[in-house]
């Protein structure tokens, strides 16, 4: 029979040895942790890189087709053209925008309807203008919008998967109306468009090969109400009944804010307003992926390339630098004047140990 003092030193060797098991376990998985942080961060790096490379180069080769369209030209004559605008034009212009922006808040009210979280509708308001304007003026939605939502839907008490699943599905119902609005827009004019933008293939096929997103999207939320697992997260199939809400909220979004470039060309311009919608959504989408701040440059030289010479491109470009004053300059001048006074009310009441968080 072993003694005390041997059957202690059994047992302090035995949890010395699984200290040290563990410790170098814990080793182990720090450094496997750290090697696949490295490689992430590697990967993000020149992606990044990758990224801001491919954006400078567009943003530079858009600049050489603007200067390209508006060769033999004045820089006055652009000029000329916005002093000619009427106040009547400008504030239909700043109308449609403001209509635009309503219409962009039922993203949101719809997208936390989804997610089941209860917010007044002074603060969808509130988040879905800040946001919005930020995102459209900066670009690279998930990263500028996403993150004014996330500070102010983490402040009203929603959690962060909340927060995610919402703009997602904000992000998810924009494709879901540009695909449908883009293409039923091409199906149906599809004649009028083969022969302006003097496609190779028939407008109705290619407006036929873009419904098909929307298409396999409806036949999901019908068939399936299980939720789907992508990348770790599980996300609910938002029921059907929200499909026609996604459609019609974006195709209203675009095709008003497509009209705020329209009322803002010369009136006496043969442009039709369905080719203008189909130019302005191939710009955009040109704008987006180019991964440049606010598609600057890349949206007007699109704009050129496709309304030049139906529109004079002094009068075109002129209502372009409108177009992103009144659009985009003035909605996110007002969205950092109020996002700051609420900042500045939220520091003054936690400054003053009140605990309450402003209502907006």
């Amino acid at each position: 029979m072993p003694s005390r003092t041997e059957t202690g030193s059994d047992s302090t060797a035995s949890t010395k040895e699984g200290a040290t098991t563990d410790r170098w376990k814990r080793t182990d998985t720090l450094r496997a942790w750290g090697r696949l942080l490295r490689l992430r961060l590697r990967w993000w790096s020149t992606g990044h890189l990758l990224a801001t490379v491919t954006a400078c180069a567009v943003f530079l080769v858009s600049l050489w087709v603007i200067a390209h369209e508006v060769r033999g030209y004045e820089y006055a004559e652009v000029w000329a053209y916005l002093q000619q605008l009427t106040v009547t034009y400008i504030l239909l212009a700043a109308g449609l925008t403001a209509s635009t922006f309503v219409v962009l808040t039922g993203y949101d009210a719809l997208a936390l309807r989804y997610v089941d979280a209860q917010l007044s509708t002074r603060r969808i308001v509130f988040s879905a203008f800040i946001g919005y304007a930020v995102s459209q003026a900066i670009g690279n939605p998930i990263l500028t919008g996403g993150s004014v939502r996330y500070r102010l839907y983490s402040s009203w008490g929603l959690s962060p998967a909340e927060v995610a699943k919402s703009i997602l599905f904000a992000g998810l119902s924009f494709w879901l109306g540009f695909f449908a609005l883009g293409g039923t827009v091409l199906v149906i004019q599809s004649s009028t468009l083969t022969a302006a933008i003097d496609l190779p293939i028939p407008a109705y096929v290619l407006g036929a090969v873009t419904l098909v997103p929307v298409v396999g999207y409806a036949g999901i939320t019908w068939v399936r109400s299980r939720p789907l697992t992508l990348w770790g997260w599980s996300l609910d199939v938002p029921p059907t009944w929200m499909l026609p809400a996604q459609i019609g909220l974006a195709a209203c979004d675009l095709a008003l804010a497509s009209s705020v470039v329209f009322v803002l060309l010369p009136p006496e311009v043969g442009v039709s307003l369905p080719y203008l919608l189909v130019s302005y959504l191939i710009a955009l989408l040109a704008g987006l992926v180019s991964h440049v701040p606010g598609g600057l440059g890349v949206f007007e030289s699109i704009m050129l390339v496709m309304l030049t010479p139906d529109v004079p491109a002094p009068a075109l470009l002129g209502g372009l630098l409108a177009y992103r004053g009144i659009f985009h300059l003035l909605p996110l001048v007002l969205a950092a004047l109020a996002f700051g006074a609420y900042e500045l009310k939220r520091g003054v009441r936690d400054w003053t140990g009140n605990g309450s968080v402003p209502a907006d």
